[in-house]
């Protein structure tokens, strides 16, 4: 039986890696199935690469690419492989988080650049089952980022996110579940764990 392939996103500070962990619990303990949490940048030595690239002043365009990179290895050597062994898969940030960071860091570059990263990785990656997308307000989200800013932490820049995100997910609405992550973390687990095992029949 194939697997199922769950995404979390949101801006920076959303809560996303707590509410992965929190979701991963919550599935392993009341499934059957082998849950597997993953991540994009991934642990790999491209996902190295690119975190080091956002340290810098790199092209976008070349950013873009190095994401693309990390994401082609993601799919072919994680999430492939569990799909195929029946897994639940949750991944902190897929290819919307790319669509809608590169999206906006490309503004002005390119015509449409949500159009042409999707095009970008259209034959190399794996449409989600579901998505979770955590909305807070960027001004929120960038009090609650404690660690030192990249240069994707600033208000300015997180609100063309998140407009970014709202046009991917209301051209969606089936895979897209939408959540108020001002709540307490065991509130937007609750509600998330409830509805993705609703709409996923798990």
């Amino acid at each position: 039986m194939k697997g199922k392939l769950i995404t979390v996103e949101g801006i920076d500070g959303s809560g996303k890696s707590s509410l992965v962990q929190k979701l991963g619990e919550r599935f392993k303990e009341e499934t059957d199935k082998q849950v597997l949490l993953t991540k994009e940048p991934t642990d790999s030595w491209l996902g190295d690469s690119v975190r080091e690239g956002l340290k810098r002043e790199v092209d976008p365009l070349s950013e873009a690419f190095l994401f693309t990179a990390d994401h082609i290895h993601h799919v072919r050597e994680t999430i492939e492989p569990a799909l195929k062994e029946g897994n639940i898969i949750i991944s902190d940030r897929y290819s919307d988080s790319f669509y809608a960071y590169q999206g906006t860091t490309l503004q002005g570059e390119l015509e449409n650049p949500i159009n042409y990263l999707t095009d970008l990785r259209k034959d190399f990656t794996i449409i989600p089952d579901i998505t979770v997308l955590l909305d807070i307000d960027p001004e929120t989200s960038v009090k609650r980022i404690k660690h030192d800013q990249i240069k994707f932490e600033n208000k300015k820049f997180l609100k063309k996110v998140t407009e970014k995100y709202n046009s991917i997910a209301n051209k969606d609405t089936n895979r897209f579940i939408r959540i108020n992550a001002n709540q307490e973390i065991d509130q937007i687990t609750e509600k998330a764990f409830q509805l993705i095992k609703n709409q996923l029949d798990l």
